[in-house]
């Protein structure tokens, strides 16, 4: 609060012109000096953000990989990358899955981000994004070096030095597995090539087991194509549930002709355990 003092002159005699001027000296103090009465608080201002030194400028690579990876599993794939109507990227796995979770559970299909529908029908491949994908760089898992993801598979499965590898005798028996530059050194020492043949007969054998139940497996499926009457259809199973109080869901083809008889086909998902989509192993039951 300013005090402000009037002489006794003034104060006795005072004129016009006297209390103009008292008056505008008194606006002049009350605007430079606000009282608390008129509630207005001056605010301190604001702070500066704080900047750490550490932080360093991320790479062109990596706030491009954020842009393009999946919104549901936010990883770059290799597969293909499909996009709804918004253009919200999803990977070919995790669209899919998002498709076959919605029709265990008989619900629409929509968009994690925007909620709109999709289907493999209003859902387009986005070739730009893939092929952007394939020219960022990516760490080999074995010896940690950089390479664009369009060459780390052939990298990996054939150039890499620390890639894993077996024995060249595996087939004999041998167990050893390890890094590629590792197996000249193995192989110098290994037993296998110097074995007698009673040494390796009950490998052999164990092998030989193996190879004919693959054998017969192939053999069954080559005498069903062989046959003379051979029926083709494509079914289209529909989700459907049972009008029980705890209702089921199944699955049903319309009727078809095949070999002169009508059939129909029902499915189910998981013999029936509930809430299908929530496990990872799924399989049919007809």
């Amino acid at each position: 609060m300013t005090d402000v003092t009037i002489p006794n002159d003034l104060q006795q005699n005072p004129s016009s012109d006297t209390v103009s001027h008292i008056n505008e000296t008194l606006l002049l103090i009350a605007t430079d000096n606000p009282t608390s009465d008129s509630g207005d608080v001056e605010e301190p201002p604001a702070k500066k953000c704080k900047i750490s030194l550490n932080d360093k400028p991320r790479l062109l690579e990596d706030r491009i990989g954020s842009i393009l990876s999946c919104c549901i599993c936010l990883d770059l794939s290799t597969l293909a990358m499909f996009q709804c109507v918004n253009g919200h990227l999803m990977c070919a796995s995790c669209f899919n899955h998002l498709l076959a979770d919605c029709k265990l559970k008989d619900e629409q299909t929509t968009c994690p981000n925007c909620r709109c529908e999709i289907s493999k029908s209003n859902c387009t491949r986005n070739l730009a994004v893939e092929k952007t994908i394939s020219e960022l760089p990516i760490q080999c898992d074995y010896c940690s070096n950089i390479f664009l993801r369009s060459e780390i598979k052939i990298h990996q499965s054939e150039h890499c030095p620390d890639r894993p590898t077996i024995c060249d005798y595996s087939l004999l028996g041998c167990n050893w597995n390890g890094s590629y530059h590792n197996l000249p050194s193995h192989l110098a020492i290994c037993q296998y090539p110097t074995k007698i043949g009673l040494e390796l007969i009950d490998t052999i054998r164990a092998q030989k087991k193996t190879y004919d139940e693959e054998k017969k497996c192939l053999e069954t499926v080559v005498d069903l194509l062989s046959l003379n009457q051979i029926g083709v259809s494509d079914l289209i199973l529909k989700p459907l549930r049972t009008d029980d109080f705890v209702a089921k869901l199944y699955f049903e083809t319309s009727r078809f002709t095949a070999l002169q008889y009508q059939w129909q086909v029902r499915a189910r998902i998981n013999d029936n355990i509930p809430h299908p989509h929530t496990t990872v192993t799924r399989s049919l039951s007809y």
